[in-house]
């Protein structure tokens, strides 16, 4: 669907880029923009910038909440979606009285479709479930107040002053832009802020567990776990989700420490997520303590973790634990280019030189993703379902159908790909990955491909599958290259080249030089950590064992099992595992694949024999 086209007068144009200059870089928290690619609809992490002065020709919003989890804008979004623009007025003038009462220093703006937005410039940033509760307690008295701008550390964020509307119109200024400017000079204290809170209804009381059992000495952590569950990661890297399990964010912030300890994990472990800001949902708990007294808090509750945890093993135990047993990953580190290696490496020469730029990008990540899973087999034929591969790739199994079913209708001259033997119960399509007879000179006379083979890294599946080709492409190159450069390695065209160059760059991914691009310093597994990426591969995972019991018993309920399976395969569906998962490896290149392997404990297919 396209959107309408941006509009309005010069003048107002020229207030708000004025506004947006003045106003925008001191609301983004972390310096940082989501620009919308559907007209204001939706602000996915992929459109995310640095933030300039300069206004930008589609809807933004700026994010709220700093490294530290806490917001230095207490924002209040009053929609008329949710009763009209009389009930969005009445909120308003409500809402003014309470922070003018309460001696807080604010200013608002309106929107194209009547809407408002009240900003409170704090002079303490407010942690996420400091300032989630707030809002909870104003919408209470204000039912037009939206609380989702403020209720996600990774995705909580707002059009600031002079943004772009969807309806083609500007967020403009109810005061004149010195009046706003100037609120930040003299922020809301927290006295007023209490002031606020005395102004409110309260907040239901938590139930608190008391529990004063004497604990022992601090323990060196136990190396039997390898990392904390998915949960405890969920609440520190977003934090939330502990409020229908903990009553206190203190609490909150032990058991996960606690997870932390049991996982064997050191203090270090932990102190770096919170100050790269890959936990800033853990920080966000801590942030009632001053920087200065952060990491003695952290450490005075490391400790209690320590001898919680030691007391706890020092019981007697009425159940055994649970150990998943586990093989080593197979991986390309290191590999000697055997036979099937360099094969694959021929092949996606091949790959390169039928599909011209403009190619269907899933179609590219789909060829890719076999050629993860044959050097991952050892192996040309591979036998993958649509699932397993869309698992790889971040998308759904049918984009993978449709991407296998172009592929193999193409002629003999362009074939990529064979298909061996079919589909039947529960055996997915088996492929052989081929070179057409007249590009095989061609294909064994170029060079080898550089490095590991991937499909499409998890990080990919949040900035897209042109920043994940142009990224491969900056791997392969040996020196800085020029944008076009860079296109025509990526097999993409100029201007998608360089949107996905910025959005890397956004990210730390790739860096300009004087002498062109390079790759950037950050970390792709940190970055697929503080995103919940392998939280989001688990949940598309369990999906699709879901739907794969439903087709074995599908199966089961026509043909005995043994009839469509092989003998050495189980006979019936596998039980829900309740084990932790293993880190991820050392290295910062572990495929989607490699995840899943670890995740369901098992591994890739090997070759089948006839």
């Amino acid at each position: 669907m396209t959107t309408a086209p941006l509009s309005g007068s010069r003048a107002q144009l020229e207030d708000a880029a004025t506004q947006w200059a003045a106003l925008a870089p001191r609301l983004a928290a972390r310096g940082r923009v989501r620009l919308s690619p559907d007209g204001g609809r939706n602000y996915p992490r992929r459109g995310e910038r640095r933030i300039t002065a300069q206004l930008p020709s589609q809807p933004a919003a700026v994010l709220l909440y700093d490294d530290n989890g806490c917001a230095p804008c207490l924002v209040l979004d009053l929609d008329t979606s949710s009763g009209g623009h009389d009930a969005v007025e009445r909120d308003f003038r409500s809402l003014s009285g309470l922070l003018s009462r309460s001696g807080a220093v604010w200013f608002s703006d309106s929107s194209p479709s009547l809407g408002r937005h009240v900003y409170v410039p704090l002079a303490e940033p407010l942690p996420l479930a400091d300032a989630r509760a707030l809002v909870s307690r104003l919408a209470l008295l204000h039912p037009t107040l939206d609380p989702l701008p403020l209720a996600s550390i990774a995705s909580g964020c707002v059009r600031p002053p002079g943004a772009w509307h969807r309806s083609g119109g500007h967020q403009l200024l109810d005061q004149p832009l010195e009046a706003a400017v100037a609120t930040f000079a003299r922020p809301t204290t927290p006295r007023a802020l209490a002031a606020l809170g005395d102004l409110l209804p309260p907040a239901p009381a938590p139930h608190v567990d008391q529990d004063a059992d004497a604990l022992p000495d601090r323990l060196t952590p136990l190396r039997g776990y390898n990392e904390p569950d998915q949960d405890f990661q969920h609440i520190a890297r977003t934090g939330d989700g502990w409020q229908d399990r903990y009553a206190t964010p203190s609490e909150a912030r032990q058991a996960v420490l606690w997870a932390c300890v049991a996982s064997g994990w050191a203090l270090v472990d932990v102190v770096r997520r919170l100050e790269d800001g890959t936990w800033s949902g853990l920080a966000s708990l801590y942030a009632r303590y001053a920087p200065t007294q952060r990491r003695r808090s952290v450490l005075r509750d490391w400790n209690n973790a320590l001898r919680h945890e030691r007391q706890r093993r020092e019981q007697p135990r009425k159940e055994s634990v649970r150990v998943r047993p586990t093989s080593a990953l197979k991986s390309q580190r290191g590999q000697a280019p055997g036979t099937v290696n360099q094969q694959v490496r021929e092949w996606l020469t091949a790959v390169d030189l039928l599909l011209a730029p403009g190619t269907d990008l899933a179609l590219r990540a789909t060829l890719y993703a076999l050629a993860e899973a044959a050097v991952l087999t050892d192996s040309l034929t591979v036998e993958h379902g649509n699932r397993s591969l869309a698992i790889a790739l971040g998308v759904d199994q049918r984009t993978v159908g449709r991407a296998l079913k172009q592929l193999l209708a193409e002629p003999a001259d362009r074939a990529l790909i064979d298909l061996v033997e079919p589909a039947a119960g529960t055996r997915a399509n088996v492929y052989q990955l081929t070179i057409p007879p007249l590009l095989q000179p061609a294909c064994a006379a170029k060079p080898w491909r550089r490095g590991r083979i991937h499909a499409v890294r998890p990080v990919f599946r949040e900035l897209g599958l042109s920043a994940a080709f142009v990224y491969a492409a900056l791997e392969q190159a040996e020196t800085a290259r020029g944008g076009r450069d860079i296109a025509a390695s990526a097999r993409l065209g100029v201007t998608a080249t360089y949107e996905a160059l910025q959005v890397l760059s956004t990210h730390g991914l790739a860096t300009r030089t004087p002498a062109g691009w390079v790759l950037g310093d950050a970390s792709l597994t940190q970055l697929a950590e503080a995103w919940g990426i392998v939280e989001e591969i688990r949940a598309q995972i369990a999906r699709y064992r879901e739907e794969r019991r439903a087709w074995w018993a599908w199966l089961n309920r026509r043909a005995p099992l043994s009839l469509v399976r092989d003998e050495s395969s189980p006979a019936t569906p596998p039980p829900e595992l309740g084990w932790i998962p293993e880190p991820p490896p050392d290295d910062d290149d572990e495929s989607a694949l490699e995840i899943l392997e670890r995740i369901l404990g098992g591994h890739v297919i090997e070759q089948r024999t006839a």
